[in-house]
């Protein structure tokens, strides 16, 4: 038995003793509240943090595992764009590199060589180029400079050179590799970029798609915890009843109105009371824990008292059509199968692309000049009457059939086959979320009126009851009945409204309207 609750002769002497012994262990103060309305005496052993719903769902976006995870993956995605991007940005390449060279003479060489027995050569090479992917049409431009510095033991028994000058042979060049077939044109050329871009959009997508979902169920997890506090405040308003009751049938029975039997019915009543008020309890703390593993909240020693109330029932009818085509242009879901769908056309054009045979355009136009001196040998006037130029056609395909461009082409129509599947799949599974929404509110909402004008029965005959009862004929089960069943039908309202709560809720992310009064 509760000793709070037991017999008033023993409630004084059971608190004193409680209290004496809070104080002697040294534990924390208890505070004893009234729950407004009940006049039950409750123990709180922590403290109570209120919670406003917009608060909860700010806390919720800024700190769930759920949708952080899907915003760290949306921002992974984002890099693809930046690497595919990196294939049209210009690449500079440049060499220097210096060597040296001795080797014997052939009997031919020997002739021309002047004797010498060896040769000797050492080289300096330098070069820096420029080049580029053009996008719009695949070509790959190179534009290069290069000086090539050589001295020989042949050079140096020339007697008409300058002492040790080398030989500087520069060259400067434009060189074009166009793409006639495969790989020709910005749809080929872009198709890695387009679909980083595509893959950045679905993943922005889900990340919203997702993060409607868990604010969806962070706020039905809300709303019930309102309803567990308000089941709490329920059994505790019975708990008062039945004490009230017991004291009464106490005094009845002594005054020879009342049986030993009417006694214990109302007794064994408080006892399922207060069972019933710990189960209440149980199912409160449940509902708090879920909200701090939802916002990834630790500390268990403070309560959360969730202070909005329950929304109010609306009949306002809604039209299905129209939620229909909300969903189809906002939905997150859908959006992103919309994304993929499209992706999977750029894979299959590129496939299609490598499917055909390599012709390239290749063509090169230069100058060069020779001199002993690095700086004369590059210029223009030196390199201007020494041009050269190159123009011609490349080609390669795989002998026979080019199975692995075949094979990627099956594998890409494959995918966007998949793709339109799951488009029409989430297309249905919008419809029939909207129709389960829709009817959830609309039953609960009907059940919610069946019930008001239950309650006001039950309040009526009630005092009815009493009256019969003031008057000696009726009994204390018969009160202790009808106040029971009081409470119970508040409770069956507060039902409703939480399930049409859920009903708003779910037609609201089956629209992907959700998260628009939280922005």
């Amino acid at each position: 038995m509760n000793i709070l609750h037991g017999p008033a002769g023993m409630r004084p002497a059971c608190v004193l003793l409680l209290a004496a012994f809070v104080l002697c262990s040294g534990s924390a103060a208890w505070a004893q509240e009234e729950p407004s309305g009940t006049g039950a005496p409750v123990l709180s052993v922590r403290p109570v943090m209120p919670l406003e719903l917009k608060d909860f769902v700010r806390k919720l976006r800024a700190g769930n595992k759920n949708i952080l995870s899907k915003k760290t993956e949306a921002e992974i995605a984002a890099t693809g764009i930046d690497r595919a991007e990196g294939a049209f940005q210009p690449l500079v390449n440049a060499s220097a590199i210096r060597g040296m060279s001795r080797q014997k003479n052939t009997f031919e060489e020997e002739l021309t060589r002047r004797g010498l027995g060896t040769y000797e050569r050492e080289a300096n090479d330098y070069s820096v180029g420029v080049s580029h992917l053009v996008a719009a049409t695949g070509a790959k431009l190179e534009e290069k400079v290069s000086l090539s510095r050589t001295l020989s033991n042949t050079d140096r028994l020339d007697p008409s050179r300058p002492a040790d000058a080398f030989n500087n042979r520069s060259m400067a060049s434009l060189s074009l590799t166009q793409p006639l077939a495969r790989d020709a044109g910005s749809e080929a050329t872009e198709a890695r970029l387009n679909v980083a871009r595509l893959d950045t959009k679905a993943a922005e997508f889900a990340r919203s798609d997702t993060e409607t979902s868990v604010t969806a169920e962070a706020i039905v997890a809300y709303y019930e915890l309102v309803a567990a506090h308000q089941r709490v405040a329920a059994e505790e308003k019975k708990i008062h009843m039945g004490e009230r009751l017991f004291s009464e049938a106490q005094e009845l029975r002594r005054a020879g109105r009342a049986t030993d039997s009417d006694v214990w019915e109302v007794e064994n009543a408080l006892v399922r009371y207060k069972s019933a008020h710990s189960d209440a309890v149980q199912n409160e703390r449940e509902r708090e824990n879920r909200l701090r593993s939802m916002i990834l909240v630790e500390e268990n020693n403070m309560g959360i008292r969730a202070i909005d109330d329950l929304p109010a029932i609306d009949h306002k009818p809604i039209s299905f059509d129209a939620c229909l085509q909300t969903a189809l242009d906002r939905r997150d879901d859908f959006q992103m199968r919309k994304v993929q769908l499209e992706r999977e056309g750029i894979q299959l054009a590129y496939s299609k692309n490598q499917t055909l045979p390599r012709i390239d355009l290749v063509a090169s136009y230069g100058l060069n000049g020779l001199e002993y001196s690095a700086n004369k040998a590059l210029s223009a006037n030196s390199m201007s009457d020494y041009p050269n130029w190159s123009l011609g056609l490349q080609f390669s395909t795989p002998l026979g059939a080019n199975r692995q461009a075949e094979s990627d082409v099956k594998a890409a129509l494959l995918r966007r086959e998949d793709a339109i599947l799951n488009l029409k799949a989430v297309e249905v599974q919008i419809a029939n979320d909207i129709d389960t929404s829709l009817a959830m509110r609309s039953s609960t909402a009907e059940r919610w009126t069946w019930w008001q004008q239950t309650q006001q029965r039950e309040v009526q005959q009630l005092a009815v009851e009493r009256k019969k009862f003031a008057a000696g004929r009726s009994d204390m089960r018969e009160i202790l009945l009808r106040e029971e069943r009081v409470v119970n039908v508040g409770l069956a309202l507060q039902e409703q409204q939480v399930g049409f709560a859920r009903g708003q809720i779910l037609l609201e992310a089956a629209q992907g309207t959700l998260l628009d009064r939280f922005r």
